[in-house]
């Protein structure tokens, strides 16, 4: 019986080519654009599931509360207390710190800047935590004395060690803050980590715990810390019972309290880690889910309309059947039959698609996919499955209103007419629904696009274009030199030795100063610290007061020097008399009314306001910021203003300079503008894919309305050749046939509009600086819907109205 199903189904669809291809067509794109966006979804969901310890390991998140109900959260906590717990509390079986860091090894002398290396650094404790599987060497034994301890994964040793064994070969570094290459030892090579994992690195730099001590006071230095806690520990109890003592342990009056941040949760769970290198967005889950059941829905929309359009086409055979003694629910399983057999070619296709462009997915989303459809058994299981179920779900209704016809009725070809207005109403509402998805996604591709071009073209405050950043290094005595030396090209126009470089954190150091507005409650206030040209590179514009000037003692005090006084009311007084720039803004939150007088709780005296400036990316708000200038900074990047069309000139220029006053060393330049767009890399890709998923969303619901009108022009065939032979004109056929659609178009646009203004008003929330939703949003969004109606019916109606009359009227 079942082979005689397939081989009535099999036949059906070869009979009907046009119609067979177009539902095949639209099905595998909606298939194939969820499968792979089901895919990324999947493996966001499964970041740091597969250690065999993941519910048991913990990142320790400290939390300043300033008061009025602000607070800081930070990925990162005293290294003391790591000891401190593993003391004091026996639910903790081990602690350590563990980080992710890049660095660059020289393996040969051939590369001055080495290879760049994805690195985790952690201590001897990282052992108990993560699995780490060993394939040769003996890593989990701690080699003490100069040389750090460097464990390369599999991948890496295939590329850079292909023909021989690196355990026990020394590499060196390429230094940044030091002055001399650091030598690394190899100890071992591991399977490669995971890429669904915020470990993901292709090297471990193993390091003895610090073991440092906990401090009453609260000072102390910062890392990145993990607890594996005993199985069965209560996590909100052990939060609890650590907040009380630790309150109790210090002698602060507002002490920092902590949360235990599961390493489960770590990926999609960190908008408050902005140096967080591998990270996701729980949001874009949503997102991306909801866009994929949008493009499968519009695809099983279009396989429902043309099933109950061609209802019509099928009275005489549904009729005969009957005749013949089938029963209804042996129709019904015929045509769920001819569904799942659509589906499955559907599939089939569209998993040869979706494999063929997995490399394309991966390179875009740039990172490994750890599971996939066609690797995973169950996966593929579930997917198979899953186009079962749908297919059922898709077909049933076709299959119902198929197999519901009078066998009278059905042999003399009518419909009753309840009936053929049940159909009609529901094919209508059924084009409605798959061009408010359309719209909806072509609004949220206007409105991401816009979003995304007002991050990049707005106006930071500082002149950003033709600056040229070198990153963080150790100046070693020798940056003034440098920076006069460059300062001889006369395509330099200025340059500065800062602290603090534009998209990296708001300042180098912050202080909570009381809030004016509200006192009792503290405000975190940002110092960006540099040489006394610091202003002029970056164009920073005054308002009121003056700029520092190196002719003012106060302008340029030497922090360092500051930290030798010993008396706190003699470093209080002279920290006070060092002279600053303010933004507006922070003048305002300050109150600050008179240049001159100092803001002691900030240790500075302002003696010039400028104009406000975004020291970070624009999904941050303002914040209160001071510039205080001194002697070049030992540690620190440099901003180079460089004069319009000499930017490669002056790039080889750097590059040569560097290499003659620091040959060891890495140098990393990149353009201002460049560094500003990476800030919104997230948002322009979510861009891409709302591009590509408009373009499919359309094109699915073009493609449906297609099939339906072939199926309209095909049952007013003889009408349309009635109204050309009395005369009518091609234009009027045309529009005859347009003009129900296009009201459906029109009708879906109405119904998308404040949905996807409801969506996109959320989304934007995110952004402290965001556009406002215009409503030539909307405008152009439902005219481009409309246009594609038009153009798409157009191909099939112009078409049918320039057939010769006398075919259509010829009967059998």
């Amino acid at each position: 019986m079942l082979k005689n199903y397939l081989n009535t189904a099999w036949r059906t669809i070869s009979h009907n080519k046009i119609y067979s291809a177009i539902n095949i067509l639209g099905l595998t794109i909606g298939l194939c654009a969820c499968m792979l966006v089901a895919t990324v979804v999947l493996d966001d969901l499964s970041y740091d599931k597969q250690w065999s310890r993941s519910n048991d390991l913990y990142r320790i998140i400290s939390i300043n509360k300033m008061g009025d109900g602000l607070y800081d959260r930070s990925s990162s906590s005293l290294t003391g207390l790591v000891t401190a717990l593993k003391n004091n509390f026996p639910e903790v079986e081990a602690a350590a710190g563990i980080r992710n860091t890049d660095t660059r090894l020289k393996l040969d002398n051939s590369d001055a800047n080495g290879i760049e290396v994805t690195a985790l650094s952690a201590d001897t404790t990282v052992w108990q935590m993560l699995d780490l599987h060993v394939l040769s060497g003996n890593p989990r034994q701690y080699i003490a004395g100069d040389n750090r301890n460097l464990i390369i994964t599999e991948s890496f040793r295939k590329k850079f060690f292909p023909h021989e064994d690196p355990v026990g070969k020394i590499v060196y570094s390429v230094p940044v803050y030091s002055d001399k290459p650091s030598p690394y030892i190899i100890t071992g090579v591991i399977k490669d980590l995971p890429a669904n994992s915020v470990m993901r690195a292709n090297a471990i730099v193993v390091v003895k715990p610090r073991n440092d001590e906990l401090l009453k006071e609260q000072y102390g230095t910062f890392s990145e810390n993990y607890i594996l806690l005993k199985p069965g520990t209560n996590i909100k109890q052990f939060t609890a019972k650590v907040n009380k003592w630790y309150a109790g342990f210090v002698t602060v009056k507002k002490p920092y309290q902590f949360e235990f941040q599961s390493i489960q949760n770590i990926y999609l769970h960190s908008d408050f880690s902005g140096y967080q290198a591998i990270k996701g967005d729980y949001k874009n889950i949503y997102i991306l889910s909801g866009v994929a059941v949008l493009l499968l829905v519009i695809a099983c929309v279009n396989f429902v309309n043309l099933s109950t359009a061609r209802a019509l086409q099928r009275l005489k055979e549904t009729g005969v059947r009957k005749i013949l003694g089938a029963q209804r629910k042996q129709l019904v399983f015929q045509f769920l039959t001819e569904a799942f057999l659509y589906f499955l070619i559907a599939t089939a296709l569209a998993t040869i698609i979706y494999r063929l462009s997995l490399p394309s997915l991966e390179h875009f989303i740039d990172h490994h996919l750890a599971q996939t459809f066609t690797a995973s058994y169950h996966l593929f299981l579930y997917c198979y499955g899953g186009v079962l179920l749908v297919s059922i779900i898709t077909g049933i209704y076709p299959a119902l209103v198929l197999s519901a016809f009078k066998p009278a009725a059905t042999i003399k070809g009518e419909l009753l007419s309840n009936s053929r207005g049940s159909q009609n109403m529901v094919r209508k509402s059924l084009v409605v629904l798959q061009f408010s998805m359309s719209v909806i996604v072509l609004i949220a591709l206007i409105v991401v696009q816009q979003q995304v071009s007002f991050l990049k073209n707005k106006d930071v405050g500082y002149d950003a274009k033709n600056l040229l950043s070198i990153g963080q290094v150790s100046w070693a005595g020798k940056g003034e030199s440098f920076k006069n030396e460059l300062l001889q090209n006369p395509a330099v126009e200025a340059a500065s030795i800062t602290s603090w470089l534009p998209t990296v954190g708001a300042g180098f150091m912050s202080s909570e100063v009381e809030n004016p507005s509200h006192p009792g409650s503290n405000i975190n206030v940002w110092y960006i610290n540099g040489d006394i040209d610091l202003d002029k590179v970056m164009g920073l514009r005054l308002i009121k007061g003056r700029l520092l000037n190196k002719t003012y003692s106060a302008d340029i005090l030497n922090p360092d020097s500051l930290m030798k006084i010993r008396d706190s009311a003699l470093y209080a007084n002279a920290a006070n008399q060092q002279s600053s720039l303010i933004t507006a803004y922070t003048a305002k939150v300050l109150q600050v009314k008179d240049l001159g007088v100092p803001i002691r709780q900030a240790h500075t005296t302002p003696v010039g306001i400028i104009k406000d400036f975004n020291n970070e990316s624009l999904k941050e708000p303002m914040k209160p910021t001071i510039i205080i200038a001194g002697p070049s900074p030992e540690y620190g990047g440099m901003l180079i203003k460089v004069r319009p069309g000499q930017e490669k000139q002056v790039a080889i220029a750097v590059s040569k300079l560097w290499r003659r006053f620091y040959p060891d060393k890495l140098l990393e330049i990149k353009w201002v503008d460049d560094m500003l767009a990476a800030q919104y890399k997230a948002e322009s890709r979510l861009q891409q894919l709302f591009s590509f998923f408009s373009g499919l969303s359309m094109f699915l619901a073009a493609l449906g309305v297609l099939g339906l009108i072939i199926q309209a022009t095909a049952q007013r065939k003889k009408e349309i050749g009635i109204r050309k032979v009395l005369g009518a004109s091609v234009p009027t056929i045309v529009r005859l046939s347009s003009i129900d659609f296009v009201k459906l178009v029109l009708i879906a646009v109405l119904i998308a509009s404040p949905v996807a203004w409801w969506l996109m008003n959320k989304w934007l929330l995110d952004f402290a600086y965001r556009i406002h939703i215009s409503g030539w949003v909307f405008i152009i969004a439902g005219t481009i819907a409309v246009v594609i109606a038009l153009l798409t019916i157009s191909i099939q109606s112009v078409r049918a109205a320039m057939a010769n009359p006398i075919k259509s009227l010829r009967t059998e």
